[in-house]
Formats: structure tokens, C-alpha cells, sequence
């Protein structure tokens, strides 16, 4: 049995996972009813300083970032319906660049301990993908307790489909998605890009046709991920909200809600950045995470921010300049290799021969 000093830390480590969130989650959500252009570039700590323009049917059209390369203008797509049940109705932002498309697009998946958060807190993140030239799927999913594991990850996975469903009215290219995510947005990332069909987490299937989409994505980026939870101790209640039980009376559970667990020679390529002064998740989770995954032949960076803790690191919008060369190199445009040279790309067969993921 662990000591009674580490069961203290890591209550420390969760606890604080909480309660920063919520703190994070407060001066982003406020960029929501910023009315004018001046409003956004006030808020110099947010950069990118980005003027809003209105258009027609809700879209937004949307200047990117002042040093970006290749600068897009893009338009954002507000509080579009994907999914609902019976207790809940899910919507999402799409941020489409302008231009001819399609697109490569990336799924952004908000933080918040699975329990809080929404997709205004990736809208810095959002402003920079799409400004390098691709659509961005920002989303919200159900939050614990009252909608407890694999919910989320459901969610997640009618959100890819929705996109495929809906590529031509966005410009999405359907067979160049990735998913990213930080913290809990993350650890759903990561869940995206190892579980398949057979893993009994594909959740209800919705389609608008009688050939359903898949939720396969064709790269990761997990920041600050959580990818395991043997660090968790057996005993600890504080993730029950969430999973049901804990570690102790149900490791099976904990085990399915892992996505290091899932991981085979179908992943796609991994890109993760962790704090080296993360207090909240341990940076090894994400590691043994990467290397497992180098050590099967499966591309996979790790990015260790030096100095910088677990919100830190969040806000750290720099960041995404290491994931943006990855997306280029590994889910490249079609017409472009990874260097941004002219070339015909062949149509990846994944996203057509796996069906139901």
C-alpha cells in the first residue's frame, strides 16, 4: 500500500486539476460576448489579435493571427448541432478557412477534468489552426457525473463522424482529420486515435445515411494528457464521479478508460507536449505512453516544455507552432507533400475501409 504522504499528493494533484480549470475556463469564456474588434485586441495575453467581421446565416469571418504563415482568413460556424439524446443536446464550432478547399481539418477537444469546460476554452487554439489553413471542429461533450465514462469518448466519436458527414458544406477533407485535445481533452484525443471498432466504445452511431462515417483520425496531438492511470491510488475515491468506481473495487474499468491499454500498429502518428513542472498530470503518463508507441514502429513525438506547469503549459499558444509542422508532415494537404511541395497525394484507404470505429 502506498504511503499516506503520496495519497496526500495525489489528492493535491487532483484537487487542483479541479479548481484550475474551473479559474481557466473563466477569462476564456468571456471572449464569447467580446463585441467588437477593439474588445479582442485589448486582450493582448490572448494574442492571436484578431478582428471579427460579420457575415451572413451567423458566420463569423475571422483575420488570423499577425505572424502566422500561410496567413488564411476563415469564417466561424457557431453552436452547430452534431448529436442529443434524451437529456442532452451537443453543438460545436466550425472554424472554415476561406479559400478552396478542402482542407485538412482538426478536431479540438476542450480540458476540464471530463467534468467542466467548454469549446470557447480552445478558441486561441482554434484562431491558429485555422489560420494556418485548417478547418477546426471545436466541441462540447457530456461532463461528469451525471454523464460518466465512455460517454465522452462517444461524443468524440459522433463528432469525427459528423465532420465526414458534413466535409463538402466545410470544406473538410474526409480523410485528413486529427484529433487534438489538452488535459482531459487530451486523454479523449489519445482515445480517439488507438481504440477501434472492437473495443466497444464507439457509442450510438448517428448518420444521415445507411453507410456510417467513420471516427477513425488520421493524427494525434495530446497536450498534457492523461494516458494511464496506474498513478492513481487503488484507494483513491476522487476520479469515482467519473469513472464509478475506484481504481481498487473496478481496475477493469480504469483499464478501458486507458488509452495506452488500446494501443496497436493501426494508431497514427502521435504528437505529445507535456510541462516538466506539470503538477496535475505526471509527464511520465504521457511518455511511457509515447515510447510504447515508438517502440511498436508507430511515428510519435514528446515534447517536454521546460519550466512551465500544467496551465502554463495550456497557454503556452507557442506550442502550437510544433504541432502545426507535425500536422504538415504526417496529415500533409492533398497536392502537398510535407515540405509544402506541389505533389498528387493517393487517397488514404482508412477512412473508407473502417467503417463503424
Amino acid at each position: 500500500m502506498k504511503s499516506t504522504a503520496l495519497k496526500w499528493r495525489q489528492t493535491k494533484w487532483l484537487c487542483a486539476y479541479f479548481v484550475l480549470h474551473a479559474l481557466a475556463a473563466t477569462p476564456l469564456s468571456g471572449l464569447a460576448s467580446a463585441q467588437s474588434a477593439s474588445d479582442l485586441q485589448q486582450r493582448s495575453h490572448l494574442d492571436p489579435r484578431s478582428a471579427s467581421v460579420p457575415t451572413s446565416r451567423g458566420a463569423r469571418r475571422l483575420a488570423p493571427a499577425i505572424n502566422q504563415e500561410p496567413k488564411y482568413k476563415f469564417k466561424k460556424h457557431g453552436a452547430l448541432e452534431y448529436t442529443r439524446g434524451e437529456d442532452y443536446r451537443l453543438t460545436l464550432d466550425v472554424y472554415q478557412p476561406e479559400g478552396e478547399g478542402p482542407f485538412p481539418a482538426v478536431l479540438a477537444i476542450h480540458g476540464g477534468a471530463w467534468r467542466s469546460g467548454s469549446k470557447i476554452t480552445m478558441l486561441r487554439h482554434a484562431w491558429k489552426l485555422a489560420g494556418a489553413g485548417y478547418v477546426v471542429v471545436a466541441i462540447n461533450y457530456r461532463h461528469a457525473p451525471e454523464h460518466k465514462f465512455p460517454a465522452q469518448i462517444h461524443d468524440c466519436k459522433q463528432a469525427v463522424r459528423w465532420m465526414r458527414n458534413h466535409a463538402t458544406q466545410y470544406s473538410i477533407d474526409p480523410e485528413r482529420i486529427a484529433a487534438f485535445g489538452y488535459s482531459a481533452g487530451g486523454h479523449l484525443a489519445a482515445l480517439l486515435g488507438t481504440t477501434s471498432a472492437g473495443d466497444q466504445l464507439k457509442g450510438p452511431v448517428e448518420t444521415t445515411n445507411n453507410d456510417p462515417a467513420s471516427a477513425r483520425v488520421q493524427a494525434v496531438i495530446a497536450g498534457g494528457a492523461v494516458c494511464d492511470f496506474s498513478w492513481i491510488d487503488p484507494e483513491s475515491r476522487l476520479l469515482k464521479y467519473w469513472i464509478g468506481a475506484t481504481r481498487e473495487s473496478d481496475p477493469a474499468a480504469y483499464l478501458a478508460a486507458s488509452p495506452t491499454h488500446y494501443i496497436s500498429g493501426e494508431a497514427p502518428p502521435f504528437y505529445f507536449y507535456h510541462g516538466e513542472k506539470d503538477a496535475i498530470v505526471p509527464l511520465s503518463s504521457a511518455k511511457q505512453m509515447h515510447r510504447k508507441l515508438t517502440d511498436q514502429g508507430t511515428p510519435s513525438v514528446f515534447i517536454p516544455v521546460a519550466g512551465k506547469g500544467h496551465l502554463a503549459t495550456f497557454g503556452d499558444i507557442g506550442q502550437l507552432e510544433g504541432c502545426i509542422d507535425f500536422l504538415r508532415k504526417h496529415m500533409p494537404a492533398r497536392g502537398t507533400n510535407a515540405e509544402g511541395n506541389n505533389h498528387r497525394q493517393a487517397a488514404s484507404p482508412e477512412t473508407t475501409a473502417r467503417k463503424d470505429h
